[in-house]
């Protein structure tokens, strides 16, 4: 007597098609939100070595580096912004344009902003340093926890990532990553001059020159009347 085979029906399979179907969807979201998370801290360790590397070089000079230094006169003359000054001083790893290291150098780059914008031009980084406190004595600022020191980078149209961010420049929202320049809901990674990272809405961010959030000096009064 032959032994009847058993087999699935066309419903049996479309059924567990069904299942494996969704249970795919239910998996795709979990992925994204587990890659977002692992970006966000990387990007916060990174914003956090390049904190203490700027406050290093505060303790050693007074004062936070400028943008940028010009050396020499005419077809001699050489530049050098912030990140290479880091790098020459010994705090940072060796910084590259991009398309040299491919984001492959340290904690020069953030993940999310490489989803977000492929970087072009010389600038050796994804995030913008808060030009409006460079070369300012640390003594001058009055409240380091909600004064800006370096975050998640502007798009200069032609010329990548801008090298510093000043308040009527805004940064690129990276998380989400995104093409928008001006998504108000997404985040922005900031570290504050005390060195704690946080992210903030791109919406939330000020846009005065005078806010605390980008230059938070005291005034020369109140400086000379400590002194005196």
């Amino acid at each position: 007597m032959r032994r009847r085979l058993s087999a699935f029906t066309l419903v049996e399979l479309l059924v567990v098609i069904s299942i494996i179907g969704l249970l795919a969807g239910l998996s795709v979201p979990a992925l994204q939100q587990s890659r977002s998370a692992a970006d966000q801290a990387v990007c916060t360790a990174n914003l956090k070595g390049l904190g203490q590397a700027l406050n290093t070089y505060v303790g050693e000079g007074g004062a936070f580096p400028p943008v940028q230094v010009t050396t020499g006169r005419g077809s001699g003359a050489t530049s050098q912004n912030w990140t290479d000054l880091l790098r020459d001083a010994g705090l940072a790893t060796t910084n590259s344009p991009f398309s040299s290291n491919k984001g492959k150098n340290g904690y020069w780059y953030c993940p999310a902003a490489l989803k977000s914008q492929t970087p072009i031009g010389k600038n050796a980084t994804s995030y913008g340093y808060n030009g409006s406190i460079a070369g300012i004595p640390v003594v001058r600022i009055a409240k380091p926890s909600q004064t800006a020191l370096i975050l998640d980078g502007a798009w200069d149209s032609g010329n990548g990532y801008a090298e510093a961010i000043p308040p009527n420049r805004m940064p690129r929202p990276v998380h989400p990553p995104t093409k928008e320049s001006n998504s108000p809901t997404a985040g922005i990674n900031i570290c504050f001059v005390d060195g704690h990272v946080e992210m903030r809405k791109l919406g939330t961010l000020p846009t005065q020159t005078n806010d605390i959030f980008w230059r938070s000096e005291e005034h020369t009064s109140e400086l000379q009347s400590r002194v005196d």
